[in-house]
């Protein structure tokens, strides 16, 4: 039907062929896509009666001219209060306003004055969902309108997509401008990203039925449509979004199938795939696929979805050159090991196991389960490709506790040499005098314990492989002895020690004279027994008498080495002072006996209460005495086959588990070839431990965006 015009709109407003298309196709385009009603022709006659009213205004306005700014502004925000109050689909106030606004101000300059946050009327009407008043405005305005910006970029088509509005509101813009679509907000958000973060079904199924593109294009976030439909939980918008015939090359940022897992979201896993098995293969930029990333953040569901067509993505390597086994032992989850062990033992591009994965990373818990596995437990003393087996792995990264686990095995050979012509003692020695960190000194004893009466204590092999070393560590101690350590420095020490021995010194002085229970000295002591202990008879007195004389001592002796050492080169002072160390640390833990054994012989005669205080003081003796032997392990533990060693062996266990010695070492940047792009986090949980929580998800939920406007 052809209307007439009455005037033409000069600043690029709707042609009426276009106008006319848009009525034409209403009851076709429109209601196909959103199943709105059929406009009925009654309905017609008054729209189009309310566009030649619309029409006329604008004509009416042309002579105005020279509009004050300011006014022009007022008149501006009276259509807005007016568009924010109009009740849904009632236009005929808003029509009003514009008609008694004719001949008053030039209304073109108010259609396109921009409110707060650089709004149109445009953009209001959008953000209300006021589509009779969007589409007058839309056969009034210029293009340049149309796909108008506010200041977070937004056009009105993401108004739309972001208010949940009509199908029919997105197709009346996208018939003027089809560029619309593909315009994105700060945020990188095109409208069917804006769309499916809002939740709104309809909305994404006509934006998708005009422009597949945007589904794959990700936003400031790396997050495409499809990954952000992942939280949704909303099984139609999966519908929707999945089931057309997707390129996974060319879904850019995160991939949809990882979204899935992160959020334990199976039922998407499973739809994604029935609907596209290349999708359900994709992999990160750090080239981990589902199991991966799954064998990562401990998901053991999706290991259900390990069938024969999905195998060999347990068979395919990540850049680091993983595996997903090796992922499962870098974490620790033995559970996922199992699952994965049937179809996917190779080695990785390093030519290591998952028993060179767990040592390195430490993971106790995966190494004592492959050492009890009898197949798996043959690659104990397997070397890499660098030559280095296992256990020197726990050595170069300081690992312990899985060190341990590993030297208790019988099969354990501690002679292997790896390329370098080192052993495992030899890398941790090494490491030792360079950093000497609580870890690598717990490694180096643990190491001592096991090679004491079996090896020599480093490689016999290394001077005739490598002569060269026999230069550089003389040209070391030359160097060494040339650096001075500051005078000052170690002043403070001394006097630190110096106090500390000579107040165990006073201490054990004055105790000696004051013994418990007192002297022998009245008149009915016979002779030969005055003067003398009157508990000397009993053990917990001859306990405390020995562990008082080793403590006075051993304090004397650190006092007379302070001493002397504050007389000389400093060097000679910091050895003397280093030879302090071990006598203070045996008078501190004898005074604690002397007076653990005094105390419970005063009270002995309350045998509750004396036995209440030795107990109680005897964990903490251990503690004390633990350390000591820690720090410096006494001769006999270096004998073979004596118990104290494996006895030295669980106090190393004990103290890392108290003090959490153990962290985990999750950096490969010592080889070029490995890349940490697949899981850049540090692993969070202790050394060690079995984290097996499966019902852990993940909370990393984009929340729907909505408008501040």
């Amino acid at each position: 039907m052809d209307v007439e015009i009455s005037i033409q709109v000069a600043d690029g407003g709707m042609s009426r062929p276009t106008a006319e298309e848009v009525e034409r196709d209403e009851r076709g385009s429109f209601n196909e896509v959103s199943g709105d009603e059929i406009i009925s022709s009654k309905e017609e006659e008054i729209w189009r009666s309310r566009q030649q009213k619309m029409d006329k205004a604008l004509a009416d306005s042309r002579t105005m001219s020279g509009q004050d700014p300011a006014e022009v502004y007022a008149f501006a925000g009276k259509l807005v209060s007016v568009v924010n109050g109009v009740k849904h689909g009632d236009v005929d106030e808003f029509l009003s306003k514009i008609e008694s606004f004719a001949g008053q101000i030039d209304l073109l300059a108010v259609l396109k004055t921009r409110w707060e946050w650089n709004l149109s009327l445009l953009h209001r009407a959008a953000i209300n969902r006021k589509d009779d008043i969007l589409r007058l405005l839309i056969d009034s305005v210029g293009d340049h309108l149309i796909a108008a910006k506010d200041d977070r970029e937004n056009t009105p088509l993401h108004f739309v997509a972001i208010s949940g509005g009509s199908t029919r509101a997105a197709e009346m813009l996208i018939r003027r401008d089809k560029n619309i679509l593909r315009m994105k907000n700060k945020r990188g958000n095109s409208a069917l990203h804006e769309a499916v973060l809002n939740r709104h079904t309809n909305v994404v199924r006509y934006l998708l039925s005009e422009d597949l593109e945007p589904v794959y294009w990700q936003n400031a976030a790396q997050k495409s449509p499809l990954y952000l439909a992942v939280n949704t939980n909303d099984s139609k918008m999966h519908d929707v979004l999945f089931s057309p015939s997707l390129k996974p090359s060319k879904i850019e940022g995160l991939p949809p199938i990882h979204g899935a897992i992160a959020f334990s979201n199976c039922d998407l896993v499973e739809l994604i795939l029935e609907k596209n098995m290349k999708l359900f293969a994709m992999t990160d930029s750090g080239g981990s696929n589902v199991f991966h990333t799954a064998a990562f953040l401990n998901r053991a569901w999706v290991f259900e979805f390990l069938r024969p067509e999905t195998e060999y993505l347990a068979r395919e390597w990540d850049k680091n050159g993983d595996l997903p086994i090796h992922i499962a032992s870098k974490m620790g989850h033995v559970h996922l090991i199992e699952k994965l062990k049937p179809v996917s033992t190779r080695l990785n591009k390093q030519g290591q196991t998952i028993l060179h994965v767990a040592a390195k990373y430490g993971r106790a818990s995966v190494v004592r389960y492959i050492l009890r596995d009898p197949k798996l437990g043959r690659e104990l003393n397997t070397p890499d490709d660098a030559g280095n087996t296992a256990l020197h792995l726990t050595a170069v990264h300081s690992q312990p506790a899985a060190l341990i686990h590993l030297v208790w095995s019988e099969e354990i050979e501690l002679r292997v040499c790896n390329n370098e012509c080192l052993t495992a003692f030899d890398i941790a020695r090494r490491h030792m005098a360079m950093e000497h960190t609580k870890r690598q000194q717990l490694v180096l004893l643990a190491l001592a314990c096991s090679v004491a009466g079996k090896v020599p204590p480093v490689s016999t092999e290394l001077p005739i492989v490598r002569p060269e070393d026999r230069d550089k560590e003389f040209s070391s101690l030359v160097r060494s002895r040339g650096n001075k350590p500051d005078s000052d420095m170690v002043k403070d020490y001394i006097k630190c020690r110096l106090l500390v021995a000579m107040l165990v010194a006073t201490v054990t002085f004055g105790a000696g004279f004051a013994v418990p229970g007192g002297f022998n000295g009245s008149d009915k002591t016979p002779e030969n027994d005055l003067g003398m202990a009157t508990m000397l008879d009993k053990r917990m007195f001859q306990a405390f008498v020995i562990c008082n004389t080793i403590a006075m001592f051993c304090s004397m002796t650190v006092v007379v080495n302070l001493i002397w050492a504050r007389l000389v080169d400093v060097e000679i002072a910091v050895t003397a002072f280093q030879h302090t160390t071990l006598p203070l640390k045996i008078a501190l833990l004898a005074i604690s006996t002397a007076f653990l054994t005094g105390v419970t012989l005063t009270v002995g005669k309350l045998s509750w209460l004396a036995n209440t205080i030795f107990y109680l003081g005897l964990p903490f003796l251990l503690i004390i005495s633990g350390a000591i032997l820690l720090e410096h392990p006494p001769v006999f533990i270096t004998i073979q086959n004596c118990p104290i060693r494996r006895l030295t062996l669980w106090l190393i266990l004990a103290y890392i588990k108290l003090w959490r010695v153990e962290t985990y070492i999750y950096d490969d940047t010592e080889d070029d070839r490995r890349v940490n792009e697949t899981f850049a986090s540090r692993p969070a949980d202790g050394a060690g431990e079995l984290k097996t929580d499966d019902s852990a998800t993940a909370k990393c939920e984009d929340a729907p965006h909505s408008s501040n406007h």
